[in-house]
């Protein structure tokens, strides 16, 4: 790609913002990073940093699915236990942990209903599950636009029918020629076991709120349904009940915080909460908090930056998921609505703290750091850590947003090399990062969280 070609598509850029700009950085992204891919799941290249051992996230050197089809109709864990090698105990563990996943030849009517089940008493486990969704749907983070929201609709419904597979969790019968991945390597989440009561911080009839360990997910990995944010608050902190007593099977997930992000996260005892969450979010209603802590201040204020559609677009893969900005808006409304998302939030307080190298591995190296308070207005896909970088103040650890540090898609052919290097630069992170969703306020609730783990090195 040369010079004159970068000079053109700036000039494009600014007078459009045409596909091009989403081209060129899916191009960029895609030949600096590789995926590795388990058929329709897809897990990141596995990073290796010397960091210690107690904060790394376990990557299994052999993560990948086995495929295989069942010889004969027969017991599900006979057939995991050819297809992987591995004996019925250990076959038996996996199904429990939700390593196995089946193809269903067709769906039926009540497969598909199932799919909305508040999996009370008498829902079945072997059922599609709620939390085996896409990343995404159901997560509280709707479109403003109602035909969008209806396009997402058509698509899920598209890929639902073409997939057709779901994860088997109890002993099953299966039938000969059944399609059948097994995950012989789960990943395992550590943190999870860090969920004690006392991060237990708000509950009632509806609502549960917790302060979420970093690097555990708040959705199920596709080989370990149950170490993750519901199934280790349930686990750990449960039983719960309903409002009319029932007990709930399985808390449901309102919204969604990054795996490396600590913080409050709120669930729901029925698809009733789940629905009134999604409300006051779509009406502005709920209020966010979150605390970061940067080397280089953060200007106060408040910040409205334009994060590129197709981008963020759910299902969306081909690069590292770090979200690029543009600091100048559309040049017109239509193409606002069409191709862009607004992101907003307001930067109420910077302070300087000083970090000493403590329990959780971090070293200062000297340097000054900023802790900021953050009240997040609009919540999109990595947006405080996105923004953040875009300003040139990225979050320390961040390996994925710190190497474009002060980069934004209008000045993409300032250093056409300079962005190629940070984009091969960029990294999943491994250890938790500066940022934490500290308090969140809906429907009359207010929840804060413990310290952030930086706190301990706080001088």
């Amino acid at each position: 790609m040369t010079i004159h070609f970068l000079t053109l598509l700036a000039i494009f850029f600014r007078v459009s913002h045409s596909l091009v700009v989403n081209s060129y950085l899916h191009s960029k992204i895609e030949s600096q990073w590789t995926l590795q891919m388990t058929d329709d799941h897809v897990r990141e290249a596995d990073v290796v940093q010397e960091v210690p051992e107690k904060v790394i996230i376990p990557r299994p050197q052999n993560n990948r699915c086995k495929k295989g089809v069942a010889a004969s109709t027969g017991a599900l864990n006979q057939e995991v236990s050819r297809i992987a090698s591995i004996n019925l105990e250990e076959a038996n563990r996996l199904i429990e942990m939700g390593a196995v996943w089946a193809r269903m030849e067709a769906l039926t009517e009540e497969d598909v209903l199932s799919q909305y089940d508040d999996f009370g008493a008498g829902a079945s486990m072997t059922s599609a599950q709620y939390a085996d969704l896409p990343k995404g749907w159901g997560s509280g983070e709707w479109n403003e636009d109602e035909d969008d929201q209806e396009q997402d609709l058509n698509m899920y419904i598209e890929m639902m029918y073409s997939q057709r597979y779901r994860r088997i969790m109890q002993p099953a019968i299966v039938e000969r020629g059944t399609d059948i991945r097994v995950y012989p390597n789960p990943r395992r989440f550590p943190a999870c076991y860090e969920l004690t009561k006392e991060r237990l911080l708000y509950e009632d009839t509806t609502f549960i709120v917790v302060d979420k360990p970093a690097l555990l997910p708040t959705q199920p990995d596709a080989s370990n349904y149950a170490e993750c944010c519901p199934g280790c608050v349930n686990e750990l902190m449960g039983p719960f009940q309903t409002i009319d007593g029932d007990p709930v099977a399985r808390p449901l997930l309102c919204h969604r915080v990054d795996s490396v992000v600590g913080g409050c996260v709120v669930m729901s005892k029925d698809q009733n909460g789940q629905k009134v969450f999604n409300k006051l979010q779509q009406e502005r209603k709920l209020k966010k908090v979150y605390l970061a802590l940067t080397t280089k201040p953060v200007p106060l204020g408040m910040h409205i930056h334009w994060m590129w559609a197709p981008q963020s677009a759910r299902g969306s893969s081909g690069g590292p998921p770090c979200q690029m900005l543009s600091h100048t808006p559309p040049v017109s409304r239509r193409k606002a609505r069409e191709s862009w998302i607004r992101c907003i939030l307001e930067v109420v307080k910077c302070e300087q703290v000083e970090i000493s190298k403590g329990l959780h591995g971090y070293d200062p190296d000297g340097k000054i750091h900023y802790q900021s308070t953050i009240r997040l207005v609009t919540g999109r896909k990595h947006q405080v850590r996105a923004q953040l970088a875009s300003l040139g103040c990225p979050i320390i650890r961040d390996t994925l947003y710190e190497p474009i540090a002060g980069y934004t898609l209008d000045n993409i052919e300032d250093d056409e090399a300079g962005l190629d290097d940070a984009i091969a630069n960029c990294k999943i992170p491994v250890e938790p990062i500066g940022l934490q969703a500290h308090a969140i306020l809906f429907g009359g609730i207010r929840a804060k969280a413990l310290q952030p783990w930086w706190a301990d090195e706080v001088l």
